[in-house]
């Protein structure tokens, strides 16, 4: 139990992290207990703070990461020394390349035996190294006092400006020790908000009034910042169509007018529309290589950028006015300072902005599979939450799933790994109980991870798995074939009997064989209190 002394309170090192999460409004962490652990798992026992094991550190990463994308909150994972913290270390740097809050908490060999590799249990090198590789807030705590100040640390530099995941080690001698902590100071961390000058906005609005056509580039840190009401009343205003990242989809609903969505691809009625604007406005994205193929999208040449990182944006593409800020605010001021001089632009009209949405689609690629993407569509409400793998088919919903709400569409876009879908599916559940969410996979990506319907089942949560199953890594497949003269090599699978797989969990498993079928299943599977694997037969030209 805890000691309390006035303002202080007597702990172990390991009753400092969970009361320290406590403080700072932390009521879910995802994690698997080993023996270097068990400190802080022993103050779990008594605490609050819910928990969810996994199956595997991956698991547990891609759980905390769906978790954060959902709720905003920081999603926490605690793992073991070695090879909990090289297991984690995927999904962490998934977190990063996707701006996804994620607190990884490991413990580490007692600290006069770090780096030396005499053979102690979990032994690694240079384990803060490695993390300090991934992010920029890397950090050990050396005493049981740190613990307190360096958590809250953390999450400030997590939720402060752009989200990044943090990590924090704990050596076993601090976990075990002893000490007085400060609780007085442990309050739940806000994130700020930083609003742009008035002087850029005004500099901003006069250089809109300067051009006759505009668009509107919204990515992630649209979605993060709650931008999307604000975003549709400036593209109203300047009828100007609003194009989005993957990472973008959500920041204004996709049947919103002058939504034209994530379809973008060289050569396309999409590109025309960009060649036609002489401005473009750029909300919270880095324009990154895979977006814009490797720069190639042709945005005009007035950019103004706005951003919450003072790097990011200056990437890529250079802004003619950068505004460091965040973009719901900035939308707002650049929507009243146009309102308030009366500037508008000449722009497109919505039936303009409709009938260059539907020619892309009609020839974007993937559109012989899309009638599976609407199935899905239409058997979910809409906001529920859609979590995709690496996938072939997760690639034709990137441009054909219609994403209405912020964080109901999770897709691994910067870092790119397998396995993703299946537990970001259970971290996101975890956050919305109140939402239907939906896993959709490939079944190279599914066996990545599939450990973790074991945890979906003990959790008894309803989460309908659709497994497209082509028996191949099929986008690797597909490289070799236009690439290499279909020199085939290491890309068929033998897979398992996925309809037994779900028995051996005692599960419902259902295989269906068209979008009427796939929507059939998806809407009786929603109704489940249990997950439900739905396998696809899937074939792709390659």
């Amino acid at each position: 139990m805890l000691r309390e002394q006035g303002e202080h309170v007597r702990v172990r090192g390991g009753q400092a992290v969970v009361h320290t999460l406590e403080r700072l409004g932390v009521d879910v962490v995802f994690g698997i207990p080993g023996v270097h652990t068990l400190e802080i798992y022993d103050a779990l026992y008594d605490s609050p703070i819910r928990h969810v094991l996994a199956r595997h550190e991956q698991g547990v990463g891609f759980m905390a990461d769906g978790y954060a994308r959902v709720s905003g909150r920081p999603g926490v994972a605690i793992v073991i020394t070695g090879p909990g913290v090289t297991n984690v270390a995927t999904p962490f740097a998934e977190a990063y390349a996707d701006s996804s809050p994620v607190l990884v908490i490991a413990s580490n060999v007692e600290q006069a035996w770090q780096g030396q590799m005499l053979g102690h249990l979990h032994d690694l090198r240079d384990q803060l190294g490695l993390m300090r590789s991934i992010t920029p807030w890397a950090k050990r705590a050396h005493t049981v006092q740190e613990i307190p100040c360096l958590l809250h640390e953390a999450l400030t530099f997590m939720l402060g400006g752009r989200s990044r995941p943090a990590y924090l080690e704990v050596p076993l001698d601090v976990l075990s020790a002893e000490a007085d902590i400060d609780v007085a100071s442990l309050t739940p961390i806000t994130r700020p908000v930083m609003a742009p000058s008035p002087e850029i906005v005004a500099v901003a609005a006069k250089t809109i009034a300067t051009a006759r056509r505009v668009v509107i580039y919204a990515g992630g840190g649209a979605v993060a910042s709650q931008a999307g009401a604000e975003l549709a009343a400036l593209a109203e205003w300047l009828h100007a169509p609003v194009l989005t990242s993957t990472q973008g989809k959500g920041s204004i609903p996709d049947d919103h007018p002058y939504s034209v969505g994530n379809l973008w691809e060289p050569g396309n009625p999409v590109e025309n529309l960009l060649r036609e604007a002489d401005l473009v406005l750029i909300f919270g994205s880095k324009l990154g290589a895979m977006e814009t193929n490797y720069q190639q999208m042709p945005l005009p040449p007035i950019r103004i950028r706005v951003d919450a990182d003072p790097q990011e944006i200056l990437r890529n593409y250079p802004p003619t006015i950068p505004i460091v800020a965040d973009c719901r605010l900035t939308a707002r001021a650049l929507l009243e300072a146009l309102r308030h001089e009366r500037l508008q632009c000449a722009g497109w009209s919505p039936d303009e902005v409709a009938a260059v949405r539907q020619k892309a689609l009609a020839r974007a690629w993937g559109h012989e599979q899309a009638a599976y993407i609407r199935a899905i569509r239409s058997a979910l409400p809409r906001d529920g939450i859609l979590v995709v793998d690496m996938t072939m088919m997760g690639y034709v919903a990137n441009r054909f799933y219609p994403v209405y709400t912020p964080r109901s569409y999770l897709f691994p876009t910067g870092y790119g790994t397998l396995g993703f879908a299946l537990p970001a599916a259970i971290g996101a559940k975890i956050a919305r109980p109140d939402v239907p969410v939906v896993a959709l996979v490939g079944d190279g990506g599914f066996q990545y991870t599939m450990e973790e319907l074991g945890a979906a089942v003990q959790l008894g949560i309803g989460l309908p798995i659709i497994l497209c199953n082509d028996s191949a890594y099929t986008a690797v497949k597909d490289e070799q074939a236009r690439r290499f003269d279909r020199r085939f090599i290491a890309v068929d699978l033998v897979n398992p009997d996925f309809q037994r797989l779900a028995a051996a969990y005692g599960i419902p498993s259902v295989r269906v064989a068209s979008p009427e079928q796939l929507q059939d299943a998806l809407s009786v599977a929603l109704e489940r209190s249990v997950p439900t694997v739905i396998e696809l037969p899937v074939s792709f030209p390659v």
